[in-house]
């Protein structure tokens, strides 16, 4: 269940935490074998190294295995530089308020690009009226880009990363368009039964509990469109492939 996984960020620093009690111990019997000190960047990078392997291991993202193998030796270059200390809490601030979907559901920061916006265009309602959600919507470009390309119908984007929700909305507030609307909300917990049009750019994890829930909610002939993502099991109605430089693919099913 959802609500029952442990929180990736405390994964990671516990396999952090562990590794690092591994090398504390094993550091003086490799001392004494090769008959001199170890040296501090020997044991970061053996430190991020092996947390990468084993974060691997688990299952987690690239991203993630990134990030554990180059926090290490990061750390021990900002100690070589004597910063100031309150910058460290104020790197975490941000990387928290812009990543925050990253910690607590494995989902990255994923930028539709404009070659992909363009596709969905061709892909919404030709009637007018319909409703239109982007689930995690990010900094809300898609939409903006869509809404004023479509003014006969609704846009609203759902995202819970706090700067990014912040940026969105301000971002909408100031194109003036009237058919657009940001909220501060949980996917999970929005009605998709109000929506025409789903899409999403996520990631592998949420995929299955998420359309089982369109599944649920939305209206027959609604469409739910994920960029990139799979969902186990459910073959798509229809794949759309964007000519952009990532090779986007846009699945799409009817409801």
């Amino acid at each position: 269940m959802r609500g029952k996984k442990i929180s990736p960020v405390l994964a990671a620093l516990a396999i952090q935490a562990a590794i690092f009690v591994g090398l504390y111990l094993l550091r003086p019997v490799v001392e004494e074998g090769i008959d001199r000190p170890v040296p501090m960047l020997w044991l970061v990078l053996a430190q991020g190294l092996i947390a990468g392997i084993v974060t691997r291991g688990f299952g987690f993202s690239i991203p993630w295995v990134i990030g554990q193998v180059i926090a290490p030796p990061l750390l021990l270059f900002a100690l070589a530089l004597d910063l100031p200390s309150w910058i460290f809490p104020v790197i975490l601030i941000l990387l928290v308020l812009v990543f925050w979907n990253v910690a607590v559901g494995r989902v990255p920061l994923f930028l539709t690009n404009r070659t992909t916006s363009e596709a969905i265009l061709k892909l919404l309602p030709k009637k007018n009226g319909f409703y239109m959600a982007d689930l995690g919507s990010g900094l809300g470009g898609t939409l903006r880009h869509l809404s004023r390309n479509r003014l006969d119908a609704q846009f609203s984007g759902l995202e819970t990363a706090p700067l990014p929700f912040a940026l969105s909305w301000l971002l909408g507030r100031l194109s003036g368009i009237k058919n657009l609307e940001f909220r501060f909300q949980d996917i999970f917990k929005a009605d998709l039964s109000e929506f025409d049009v789903v899409y999403c750019f996520l990631s592998p994890v949420p995929m299955p509990d998420l359309f089982e829930k369109a599944k649920k909610e939305m209206k027959p002939g609604s469409l739910f469109i994920s960029n990139s993502f799979v969902v186990p099991g459910h073959k798509p109605n229809r794949t759309v492939k964007v000519d952009d430089r990532r090779q986007t693919k846009l699945l799409i099913w009817k409801m």
